[in-house]
Formats: C-alpha cells, structure tokens, sequence
C-alpha cells in the first residue's frame, strides 16, 4: 500500500511539472522562443508531454489496485451476505421439518462446510442416506415391475423408516451444532449419542433390507404358483411396525 501511495504521489508531480511545462510552451512569447530557441522549446515541450502522460500512468497504476481491491471487497462481502442468508434460509427450512430426507441431507452437507472436521462423520451419515434410497429404488423397481399393488402396504414402511434414520440423524446434528462454526475437532462431541444414532440407523437398514428379501421371496411364489399366502411378509411387517410403535413422527 506503502508502494502504490508514493506511485501515486510521484504520478501527481510528473504530470504537475509536464502540464506546467507545457502551458509555459503554450504562453511564451516571441522574445522567449528568441532567447530560447526553437529547438529548445520544441525539446521542453516534448519532455513536458512525456512528464504529464508518465504523470498519468503512475498515477492510475497507483490508483487502480486500489479501485479494484475496494470493488473486490464489495463483492466478496456481498457474496459472503448471500451465503449467509442462504445458510440461514437452509437451516430455517431443515428446523420446521427435519425429518425431510432431501433437507436432513442439505443440513448434513452445511455442517460439513461449515466445519471440515466433521468431513468424516457427515460421510458416514450420508452413505446410510444412499443406502436406504437404494433400497427404495429397488423396491419400487420390484413393484413396478411385477405390477405388485397387491404390496403398495409396504411402501410407507420403508418411508417410515427412513423418516425414522432422519430422526437419529437428528440427534447427530444437534451434537454436531456445538463446534459447526469453529475449527474444534470431533473430539468435543458425545460420541455415546453419535455412536448410538448410527447403530440404530445400521438396525434400520437391516430391516428394510430383510422386508425386500421377503417381498421378492412372495412374489416370486404369487408369480409362479398362484399362492396368495403372505403370512412371513405380514409378520415381518408386524415386527417392523411394533418396533416403531408409537414414536412415529409427522414429517
């Protein structure tokens, strides 16, 4: 800066010296371009324009980083404010419904952002995330390719569990909140909570996972011998609902 301010200052003289230069060359009189000289006024003229556009250079090369830098700032405050309301808009919309899987998700990846130490853990809840919308995919795939309407009683099953893993993730968020804006290390968070959480979510997918076994073991019966028992599917159903019980959730 130091550098840039004795630029603009030896700018502001150059260009002083050249105008004043040439505005003497401009008002001499005959008797000075006598005593002078015209070689030498033409010299002194010459040299004047070349002191102001130096003058002029040095002092826009001084005065430009500045704009800039001055414009720079401007627009990284006013990145940093949209950011912030973005943030603040993300986070106002997962607290009305967190147990939204597409806003749990957003939530993850903010405390992610907002604190890099939390990379690991925010991962381990994101792969459970893909691994029940996989499940998911492939039981509508099941479905719809069997046109099995006969199991549509399933579907809110699984969205219930997975509503369920929103509501551990949760308890993981709100532990993660204590250092989201600091660059602590997990190790002040209750790992007894966030281990729990995860273990129940592990629970979860084995469920789901158990319950699309049994859906392909009845279709794959109803399709081939007519049989519409479905007593081991009901009851694997039943295991699924009663260790929801009534804890369930609006989303």
């Amino acid at each position: 800066m130091k550098g840039l301010k004795a630029l603009r200052v030896l700018g502001i003289v150059l260009a002083a010296a050249g105008a004043a230069g040439l505005a003497a060359g401009m008002l001499a009189g005959s008797a000075m371009i006598v005593a002078l000289g015209v070689r030498v006024l033409s010299g002194i003229t010459t040299a004047s324009v070349i002191a102001l556009g130096a003058g002029a250079a040095a002092v826009i090369g001084g005065t430009a980083p500045a704009v800039v830098n001055r414009l720079k700032s401007r627009s990284d405050t006013k990145l940093l404010e949209s950011k912030k309301e973005a943030e603040q808009k993300s986070f106002s919309e997962y607290a009305k419904d967190s147990l939204n899987p597409e806003k749990t998700r957003a939530r993850l990846e903010q405390l992610k952002e907002n604190n890099p130490h939390l990379t690991n853990l925010v991962n381990i809840c994101l792969r459970q995330m893909d691994r029940i919308d996989t499940y998911q995919e492939r039981h509508r795939t099941l479905l719809d390719a069997n046109e099995a309407i006969y199991l549509e009683d399933t579907i809110e099953v699984i969205d219930e569990s997975e509503r369920r893993m929103c509501r551990s993730f949760r308890n993981i968020i709100n532990c993660c909140i204590l250092i989201e804006h600091t660059d602590s290390g997990t190790e002040e968070l209750d790992s007894e909570i966030i281990n729990a959480a995860l273990a129940e979510n592990e629970e979860e997918l084995a469920s789901v996972s158990t319950l699309l076994k049994y859906s392909v073991a009845y279709i794959n019966n109803y399709n081939r011998n007519g049989v519409k028992d479905r007593s081991e599917l009901d009851a694997w159903l039943k295991i699924m609902k009663a260790s929801m019980g009534g804890s369930n959730e609006k989303a």
